[in-house]
Order: structure tokens, then sequence, then C-alpha cells
């Protein structure tokens, strides 16, 4: 296993550090404490917008998260939206999971996935952030940092923490088993994704 000792996260969402944590935990031995909490980095979309938007947001926030641990731990990144896909709308909602580790190479998960309804998808192309577009009960708290969309659609049998959850453990397959060596390297996806 590859795993380093450290690890960096760059979100305030509370349902997303926590699983984020939690799969560092029990995939990589890395505890609690050695996970640090970074702000994500300025200018992020609210709600991004198909695979590269989803992927670039992901990325930028685990390129904040690795420059935390100076390029010594994992950088994680967590990003949630609707990417292309063979559906009624075009496309799929998804958690994209980024995680930058030492040499600079990077993994990518995704959790489970399930399609919107066109009105919600439509909105949402035109900037709207889903957890705005939920019928969600004043004094629950904000929506995402909670069950997410996906906890009410699924009266809590699925939330967003498991999402989040399953795309970090994705990511970390690659670290895991020790083949990171074939990973794309950062500089080559900055390329990619005008960063």
């Amino acid at each position: 296993m590859a795993c380093p000792k450290s690890a960096a996260v760059a979100t305030r969402n509370p349902g997303k550090i926590r699983p984020v944590r939690r799969a560092l935990k029990i995939l990589c031995g890395i505890g609690e404490k050695e996970v640090h909490v970074v702000p994500p980095p300025e200018g992020l979309k609210p709600q991004p917008f198909g695979s590269l938007e989803v992927f670039r947001g992901a990325l930028l926030r685990a390129l904040e998260a690795y420059n935390y641990v100076g390029g010594k731990g994992f950088g994680v990144g967590v990003e949630a939206g609707p990417i292309e896909f063979y559906t009624g709308t075009g496309v799929i909602e998804t958690q994209v999971a980024v995680i930058i580790g030492p040499g600079g190479r990077v993994s990518v998960g995704l959790s489970q996935s399930f399609e919107l309804p066109a009105g919600i998808v439509e909105r949402m192309r035109r900037g709207a952030e889903l957890g705005s577009l939920v019928p969600w009960r004043r004094g629950e708290g904000d929506l995402g940092e909670s069950i997410g969309y996906i906890g009410v659609a699924t009266s809590g049998l699925v939330t967003r923490a498991d999402l989040t959850f399953q795309s970090v453990v994705m990511a970390l397959v690659p670290w895991y088993t020790g083949e990171e060596s074939s990973l794309a390297l950062l500089e080559e996806l900055k390329g990619i994704t005008n960063i």
C-alpha cells in the first residue's frame, strides 16, 4: 500500500469531512487528527454542471489541500453535480473525488449516480444549486450539509455522506493496491482543465 501518513480535504462542509476521514482511516489508516480541513479555493462555482466543471472543482479543491500538506500527503477534493450521460436529460448526478498524492499523481473516484427530474436539471443548467430546488423544512439545516437530495429522494436509505464516502474509496483504490504509478500527473491535468 502506498498511502501517506497525512491528508487534507478542502471543504467547509461537515457532510463531506466525516466520510472523507472515514475512508482515509479504513483504507489508509490515516487518523482523524492527521486529516486536516482547509478552506476551499475561491472562485468555485456553487453548482458545477457537466463533467469538466465537476471534475475541475474537485481537482481545484484537491490541489488546495495538496498544497496545504506540502505535497507530502493526500490532497482530497470532492465535488458533486450532473455529468453527461445517456439519460432522458442527458446527465446523471454524481460525486467526484480527486486525490492528489505524493509525486503529483492524481486518482479519481465516482459515487453511485442517479437521474434527476428534468425540471430540476433545467434549473441547474441556469445556475441553481440542487439543494435549493428540493423541498426541505427550515430548521433542519443546509440540505447539502446533511442528507442531500439523495437522502430526501430515498427517505434516508442513501445519503450524501454515503456518496462522498463511495467516491473517496474509489479514488483510493490505486493507492491502496499499489498501482499509483499508472495515474495521471497533476501537471498533465492542469493543462487539460485550464488550471
